[in-house]
């Protein structure tokens, strides 16, 4: 098999300028042995890199040409690739930026930066390739003239690389390439949620500014003559030894455990304010010591949480840009202020002394602080925020353990009942609250006089949170009813089912 399209033939400048640009790839790699097999490892561009390579996943079935290639490879996930384009995006726009030093950065740049380019470094591990259906007596290579172990190799317009490892990464490229052919194309920002990057507010017509359009012409030209990817090219690799490789590389390594991607993780704009001691005044406390009752602080990813419920009002997995944290930074800062000033919060062991100590009476918190300035239209109630802070400050709102309150989760409707008068408003708390009896909230330690809830958080903190609605005469969210109806339906269809 001869490589390179040229062989022992002589071409002359004619044959040269008639021939395809990509008839054949020449690359300039090391040489080298991984765990004893030959394998190259070089750098090419992110254009090159998708023109060269293939992928053999099912998809390949569909393929004139490749259709009787084997399969060593997942499906693809459109979704994780679209979350590694946005990787690689915000990185081209960190970049292009950093080029700007001395330069004023303007606005609608700066909004883009912070919408995207959040952390302060990014990057793309290698990605690992089998060279098919060859073996290194097939492979021409010159090495005249280069240092020891480099090499230049070439390869014909039929031969690709096949990617063991990084078919989301390659179609991320892919899709970075596309949405900046796009926005410069049309001269606006897509719509749509599958969108890589449309900012919340835009010009007339989502059209981009002068500004915007330099900015991402600049963003293009470094994403395809600038960026490199490192590639390591296994050579020759049959069907076994490629699906072995692939399972290999994407199954030995050990997941980062969430505590330390949460503490070193710098591109989510929600863990950096969770981290801010201007802001997180009191210990954040290690996940081994918060499993003891008489710890001091919160663990970092339960003030994660809590800071997730106050920016989105649910626990959104995708990492938040600053442009969101800094939309609601005061609101942050009011909420923690306020919990700052609950009795014995701050103090050591705080849990013996207060329920605020425990993370889901603070989602709760967090989630009614949104609910009432962010939420659905018919929740959002400004004076009511206003109203829970003040009952908080002004104790009329108490965290203690000895308040009864806090136990009514534990009691049924009838218990409930008996246990509690009707709020200001005339409004029994049976209105607002009902525990199905799969919830398993908790309980009432009476040897200490400790309320103490479960770790089932999901179920308990919006409860939790009706019990404050009911108490303040705030908004009912209408759950009791819901649930009690709910529970109907599922007694019926059991007894139905028995019948």
């Amino acid at each position: 098999m001869e490589w390179g399209g040229q062989g022992d033939q002589t071409r002359t400048l004619a044959d040269r300028k008639r021939g395809r640009s990509n008839e054949y790839l020449t690359i300039m790699a090391m040489d080298g042995v991984n765990l004893g097999r030959k394998t190259l490892t070089t750098r090419m561009s992110i254009k090159k890199f998708i023109d060269w390579s293939i992928v053999g996943n099912k998809d390949i079935r569909d393929s004139e040409e490749h259709g009787d290639e084997f399969i060593a490879q997942r499906s693809l996930s459109v979704e994780h690739a679209r979350g590694l384009a946005k990787y690689v995006l915000g990185g081209l726009v960190r970049s292009v930026i950093a080029d700007m030093s001395g330069r004023p950065v303007p606005e609608d740049v700066l909004r883009i930066k912070n919408d995207l380019a959040a952390g302060p470094y990014s990057a793309l591990q290698p990605l690992v390739c089998n060279l098919r259906h060859v073996t290194e007596e097939d492979l021409h290579i010159d090495d005249k003239d280069l240092p020891p172990d480099v090499l230049r190799l070439s390869l014909g317009s039929t031969q690709k690389l096949w990617v063991v490892d990084g078919q989301h990464r390659r179609h991320g490229f892919d899709r970075v390439i596309a949405y900046l052919d796009q926005i410069l194309k049309n001269g606006k920002y897509p719509g749509g949620k599958s969108v890589l990057y449309a900012p919340a507010s835009t010009g007339r017509d989502g059209r981009l500014s002068a500004d915007e359009l330099q900015f991402w012409e600049s963003v293009k030209s470094v994403a395809l003559n600038e960026c490199s990817v490192s590639v390591e090219i296994h050579i020759g690799l049959n069907e076994p030894e490629e699906q072995q490789l692939f399972s290999d590389l994407n199954s030995r390594s050990k997941p980062l455990h969430n505590s330390l991607v949460q503490n070193y993780d710098q591109s989510d704009a929600i863990a950096a304010v969770s981290r801010d001691k201007e802001i997180i005044r009191f210990h954040i406390a290690d996940e081994s010591d918060a499993k003891h009752w008489n710890s001091t602080g919160l663990p970092l990813k339960d003030i994660i949480m809590i800071n997730r419920l106050l920016v989105h009002g649910s626990n959104m997995k995708e990492a938040t840009p600053q442009s969101q944290v800094d939309a609601k930074i005061d609101f942050i800062k009011r909420f923690w202020d306020v919990v700052q000033r609950i009795d014995g919060f701050t103090e050591e062991a705080q849990r013996e002394k207060t329920i605020a100590g425990q993370p889901v009476v603070l989602k709760a918190l967090a989630k009614l602080a949104y609910d009432h300035a962010y939420g659905v239209p018919k929740l959002i109630d400004p004076d009511g925020l206003k109203k829970l802070y003040e009952a908080i400050l002004a104790k009329k709102l108490t965290f203690k353990h000895s308040d009864k309150l806090w136990q009514a989760l534990f009691m049924n409707d009838d218990e409930r009942a008996r246990s509690f008068d009707r709020n200001d408003n005339g409004e029994s708390i049976n209105d607002y609250v009902h525990v199905t009896a799969q919830t398993k909230p908790g309980e009432f330690d009476t040897l200490n006089g400790w309320v103490r809830f479960s770790t089932a958080h999901n179920d308990i903190y919006p409860r939790l949170g009706d019990l404050i609605r009911w108490r303040l005469g705030l908004k009912n969210r209408g759950a009791a009813d819901k649930s009690r109806e709910k529970e109907r339906r599922e007694r019926q269809e059991t007894t139905a089912a028995a019948a």
